[in-house]
């Protein structure tokens, strides 16, 4: 693709933003799942899961009310709930629930998707700043 060309997408399943975002609950999924401390600990559990689940399902329901101003809400309310997760894994490791190299593949997933959600972002920005109204295009897969 040319710098300067737009690539239209279809769903947000094909987000990289949501991709990662997906990859980040797994391995947060993961994490509680292998942890016994983590699983009976409710109240963190709870708090961890909800954040880290969060963050996909906000990316999702931006992009599917097409709308630039509503995605690029939605993308900052991911972005905290991101923050929140991340900042809920350290605590586990604090907590001798992780250790830190059991949390790597989690902190991976959740820096990639905040520099996709970050750059998705500017985009609507930049959108919104040209003036162009959004129309929906047709899936070609239908």
């Amino acid at each position: 693709m040319q710098s300067g060309e737009s690539m239209v997408v279809y769903r947000y399943q094909d987000l990289i933003a949501w991709q990662m975002a997906d990859s980040f609950k797994q391995e947060v999924f993961r994490l509680v799942h292998d942890s016994s401390k983590a699983s009976t600990d409710f109240r963190f559990r709870g708090q961890l899961l909800a954040a880290a689940q969060s963050v996909a399902a906000n990316i999702a329901e931006g992009f599917l009310r097409n709308s630039p101003g509503d995605f690029r809400r939605f993308l900052n309310i991911a972005l905290g709930s991101l923050g929140e997760a991340e900042g809920r894994l350290r605590d586990g490791i604090l907590l001798g629930y992780f250790s830190s190299a059991a949390c790597a593949p989690a902190f991976q997933f959740g820096k990639r998707c905040a520099t996709a959600s970050v750059r998705l972002r500017k985009s609507q920005e930049s959108f919104m700043k040209s003036g162009k109204q959004r129309t929906e295009p047709e899936d070609p897969r239908t």
